[in-house]
């Protein structure tokens, strides 16, 4: 029993090693301090999250990168963002709220299934902080 308790536990902390290397593959080259270092600071990273610090100012377009890991999504500063996928296809767009946010929004991400492109349409910057939870696994 103490044997297979080992041997689960073993591959239990394989599984999560293998969550937390992130993007493999041809999606490696996406990783967002990679693919769009100037709008994704990492504030920090370890084995089990990756917080970063994300920042569009108005008019500019990030280059196309994912999020492989699930996350939780805190918008500081809302501004009007259009997501597009690597053959230019609008995929999602997210515009602010009509009234100015008086706290910061809350809300749950999944992780991306493919890279895209975020281009700040709006007047305002955009400033969010994102805590990618790493133990979940791409």
């Amino acid at each position: 029993m103490r044997k297979l308790a080992l041997v689960l536990l073993g591959g239990l902390a394989a599984l999560v090693a293998l969550g937390a290397e992130g993007p493999r593959g041809k999606f490696a080259e996406y990783y967002p301090t990679k693919a769009a270092p100037d709008q994704h600071k990492s504030l920090l990273e370890n084995d089990f999250v990756l917080v970063l610090d994300v920042s569009i100012p108005a008019g500019v377009t990030v280059p196309a990168h994912l999020h492989p890991w699930p996350a939780v999504f805190i918008t500081l500063q809302p501004s009007h963002l259009v997501f597009r996928n690597l053959a230019g296809k609008v995929v999602r767009e997210v515009k602010p709220p009509s009234e100015r946010l008086e706290q910061p929004e809350v809300a749950w991400r999944e992780r991306d299934l493919e890279p895209a492109s975020v281009s700040n349409v709006g007047s305002a910057d955009m400033r969010a902080l994102r805590v990618e939870l790493k133990f979940l696994g791409p």
